[in-house]
């Protein structure tokens, strides 16, 4: 039933899908390492300055003010290391998922391929057995919708959650801009 040829295929397959996931895995990891890097070469530079900047400080109003100051920028480049991190995870999880449902539904057409052939030649008497094997492969079939359904769901609220957290950071940030004091 299972020929040699679709044994080589599958496994083909699976070293062409292996070496994907692994390219695409080192890709994540450069990005995640180039991000990292720049995050660390910025923050190098902006502690540098704002300790130069204190250095000159005359008074102590001085002080607080430059340190107020340099409470948004810090802010806003957390956002956007985050956001930049969080884009890269969703955009490798997108790509992951296009293959595994590919891959998924490839199967499924090759498994019900490969049962509709064995099923014709089953023994006569054996068509009850045969429908419980249908039922329970559209069964299994109707659970993976499902669970995609719900994975679908919880992705998009954990983004709408990101989104209300950002906006929250951003609010908080307008907040706590520093106000020019009168003397």
């Amino acid at each position: 039933m299972f020929k040699i040829d679709q044994f080589t295929a599958a496994n083909e397959a699976a070293i062409n899908q292996f070496a994907y996931f692994a390219q695409l895995s080192l890709a994540n990891v450069e990005r995640f390492a180039e991000l990292g890097l720049g995050a660390a070469r910025e923050s190098v530079e902006q502690v540098a300055a704002h300790a130069q900047s204190l250095a000159g400080a005359k008074d102590v109003h001085e002080v607080i003010a430059l340190n107020s100051a340099a409470l948004e920028p810090v802010m806003k480049r957390a956002y956007a290391l985050s956001r930049t991190a969080y884009e890269t995870a969703a955009e490798t999880n997108a790509e992951m998922k296009k293959v595994l449902d590919k891959q998924s539904s490839e199967f499924n057409r090759a498994a019900v391929a490969a049962l509709e052939e064995a099923f014709k030649y089953a023994p006569a008497g054996s068509e009850s057995m045969v429908d419980n094997v249908k039922t329970a492969m559209a069964a299994a079939q109707s659970a993976y919708n499902n669970l995609a359904s719900i994975n679908k769901q919880i992705y998009d609220t954990v983004e709408k959650t990101v989104e209300q957290n950002v906006s929250t950071v951003r609010t908080a940030a307008a907040k706590s801009k520093p106000k020019s004091r009168k003397r």
